[in-house]
């Protein structure tokens, strides 16, 4: 007896030091380079509208694409420590650092303590949970939250705790809803798991026929509907409209972006089709080899694939793929492959040792991917803060600030430093409609004062000073500028794909 006690504290502190290393391993990695890359579009959006009071967050949220919480969150988390890049970003980074811990405690939960920590491993060095880890944006802590729902999901099945995981379900799925709408994705993924038990025969308990699982997702549906009204005020002025259509390459290159954050070999059809291929085999291996009454390596195959699947169908009707969308459901990839290595260490140690390699491999060439693009999005090499910083130290009392390119106008004014209010080229399209935004996603913050900020002519731009600068991009987002020429061109700095010029509006007649 008392060697199994001395074996069990063995074991657990064995556990508990591997869980602290992971622990620092995701650390270190999401906080490395963390300020590095430029605030984007999104970012900069993110973090003007988080400075704002709770109701005018509240009211613009409603007129963009997604729920406000995360804008909270954030809010109060700047209070506290700040706006500067590195304290916003903290926020992401550690609610994925957090992740990682509960996908340890997922995985311990569903199968053996070598395959949790196998799945830490393989969760701190995510590329894609590394990379959203590092974004003024809401997708880590969608993670964090669809993860801790999916643990009180399984001990509510396992019978574990009465009815208080439930509770705690019903919370943090509500909390999911109220910061990304895919989160109704993650709760519909646990249906499908729970509909595959009622149809197996060797499950005796039905989970999906308990009226507490019916009164719980009721309970969800109730807490959310304040916010349908927005929700369907969103739908109405956005749609959604600018994601492109669906095809295979889409589909297919979002499983390179989770594991190696790139699109794929592209010289190799066989390469590139490899991944998926790979990642859907082993998930049907651990299923068929699951002999256990709960069937939870079904449940980790469904909280991966069914999002994936069921907004792949959805998309050919509106489109919504969108790869970042889905990073909650790539955290499910590293933990499918641990119980699929872990069952491996019995009977074929080498390919145990073949596999986890590659997989490590292949997070590391993404983990570089990951630092050394930064944070593209669009086709731009964002150096918008080295631009801002020429700018800051050269601009005069009274110079004019022209941002043409409309993916840069947010990342500037978060950058500015001048005293000056930017403005936003926005010409007239070709048919002579306006070319202004209509106010609503993440140009809400600025409709107010349309008037000031949107400049439709550059002969219209008198500053005080006589002195204009001009921030271009060639990157998605660029308006072609036709300078006038009255206007002189004193100063060109380029910094990335953009470039900041200084012009004299009124030059001196020699």
């Amino acid at each position: 007896m008392v060697r199994e006690i001395n074996r069990s504290s063995h074991y657990a502190l064995l556990d508990t030091g591997w869980a602290l290393l992971i622990m620092l391993v995701a650390a270190w990695v999401r906080f490395h380079d963390l300020s590095k890359p430029a605030i984007w579009a999104d970012e900069g959006f993110t973090l003007l509208l988080s400075s704002y009071d709770p109701s005018q967050i509240l009211f613009h949220t409603a007129r963009d694409v997604h729920p406000p919480l995360y804008y909270l969150l954030l809010h109060e988390w700047m209070n506290v420590f700040g706006n500067g890049v590195f304290a916003a970003r903290s926020l992401s980074a550690l609610a994925d650092v957090a992740t990682v811990v509960l996908g340890i405690w997922l995985v311990s939960l569903l199968s053996t303590r070598r395959a949790a920590m196998l799945a830490g491993i393989m969760l701190a060095l995510l590329p894609i949970a590394v990379r959203y880890s590092q974004e003024v944006r809401m997708y880590a802590l969608l993670g964090l939250l669809m993860v801790g729902a999916t643990i009180a999901f399984v001990y509510w099945v396992k019978g574990s705790g009465g009815h208080w995981p439930l509770a705690v379900y019903v919370l943090l799925m509500v909390a999911g809803l109220y910061t990304h709408y895919f989160a109704a994705v993650c709760m519909a993924s646990h249906w499908a798991y729970l509909l595959v038990l009622g149809f197996s025969r060797e499950v005796k308990h039905k989970p999906l026929l308990a009226p507490a699982w019916w009164v719980a997702n009721g309970a969800v549906i109730l807490l959310f509907v304040p916010w349908v009204p927005s929700l369907i005020n969103q739908s109405r002025f956005s749609g959604f409209n600018w994601i492109v259509p669906l095809d295979v390459f889409t589909v297919v290159s979002a499983f390179w972006q989770f594991v190696s954050y790139s699109e794929g070999p592209k010289e190799s059809v066989w390469m590139f089709y490899s991944l998926p291929l790979l990642c859907l085999a082993v998930s049907a291996v651990i299923v068929m080899r699951d002999r256990s009454e709960k069937k939870f390596s079904t449940l980790l195959v469904m909280y991966t694939w069914f999002p994936l699947a069921l907004i792949a169908l959805v998309s050919l009707v509106h489109p919504l793929f969108v790869y970042r969308y889905f990073v909650f459901a790539a955290l499910g990839l590293p933990m499918i492959m641990a119980v699929a290595l872990d069952a491996l260490w019995g009977h074929a140690k080498a390919l145990f040792f073949i596999l986890l390699v590659l997989m490590v491999s292949i997070e590391s060439v993404g983990l570089y991917n990951v630092y050394h693009r930064g944070h593209i999005v669009y086709a731009e090499v964002n150096k918008v803060d080295a631009l801002a910083e020429h700018i800051n130290a050269l601009a005069h009392p009274g110079d004019g600030i022209l941002v043409a390119n409309m993916f840069l106008y947010y990342p500037f004014v978060y950058y500015n430093k001048t005293g000056v209010t930017p403005m936003l080229y926005t010409p007239a399209h070709q048919d002579g409609t306006s070319g202004r935004p209509e106010g609503y996603q993440i140009w809400t913050l600025i409709q107010q004062s349309a008037d000031k900020v949107y400049l439709d002519n550059l002969e219209w731009l008198t500053p005080s000073s006589g002195r204009v600068w001009v921030l271009d991009g060639r990157g998605d987002g660029a308006q072609k500028v036709v300078i006038p020429g009255s206007w002189q061109l004193l100063d060109t700095f380029t910094a990335g794909d953009g470039d900041a010029r200084l012009f004299s509006v009124c030059p001196e007649i020699p």
